[in-house]
């Protein structure tokens, strides 16, 4: 069992994808011990930021960074109005510090990882399943690998260059979607769940053997739980993640 450590960390860097997108990647304390199984998430808090009645606020975010990178972690961010922390987070610049308690939660990878597995995101629920990714290049996987990826719009693609470099130099397939697309979007159009059974005759692994990693919003993982079970996946194979 990982150890949980509560660390003060310095944004050293900040993305912007839009400006209600962003990832924020955090530089922790020398020799902190901090370590995490990629899947995992950490509670985020900023120095002095409480509620009215006194209490810390603090939000969970998965990890992006692979566990490899000993002395960063990677958040990805949206921002909503009426956000009680990503408001006061977004006008933080780089060198200024946050914390971050953690790691947290049992959505893991098994291994060893199967040949063909799928993997299923919908916006910033591509956070756990980029760090599962990051730590299977980096040490050298090879087999065929799949990527479903949702995102509002277009601007809103994380990570994009690097899985295109993925998607060229290692095994994997990578099928994005958006619902809003424009005349420069090359890939699918809709939700994943629009998507993902014109792709069904391409997998190579028998149904009931078939797993899946799924993370995104509640609604957009229940609703492609439902689809994998319609098309004859079983359920005890899909290892969820939501928010």
């Amino acid at each position: 069992m990982l150890n949980i450590k509560q660390l003060v960390v310095k944004i050293e860097g900040i993305k912007a994808y839009s400006d209600v997108l962003r990832v924020f990647r955090m530089r922790l304390p020398e020799n902190s011990g901090f370590s995490f199984a990629p899947g995992q998430f950490v509670m985020l808090s900023l120095p002095g930021l409480v509620d009215s009645n006194g209490r810390k606020i603090a939000k969970s975010y998965s990890i992006a960074s692979s566990p490899n990178e000993k002395d960063v972690v990677e958040l990805c961010v949206a921002r909503y109005p009426t956000g009680a922390l990503s408001e006061p987070l977004f006008r933080k610049k780089v060198g200024d510090g946050a914390i971050i308690t953690g790691p947290y939660g049992m959505f893991q990878m098994k291994k060893p990882v199967q040949k063909g597995t799928i993997f299923i995101a919908g916006g910033t629920g591509l956070a756990p399943l980029m760090s599962m990714l990051r730590l299977l290049y980096a040490e050298g996987y090879e087999e065929k690998l799949w990527l479903f990826y949702s995102v509002s719009e277009p601007g809103m693609f994380l990570f994009k260059d690097e899985l295109l470099g993925y998607s060229k130099s290692n095994d994997l397939q990578l099928v994005a979607s958006t619902s809003s697309h424009n005349s420069e979007w090359q890939w699918e159009n809709g939700r994943v769940t629009d998507t993902f059974p014109k792709y069904v005759s391409k997998l190579d692994v028998p149904k009931e053997l078939q797993q899946f990693y799924a993370c995104g919003p509640p609604i957009m993982v229940a609703d492609t739980i439902k689809m994998l079970e319609q098309l004859g996946f079983r359920k005890e194979n899909i290892h969820k993640e939501q928010w």
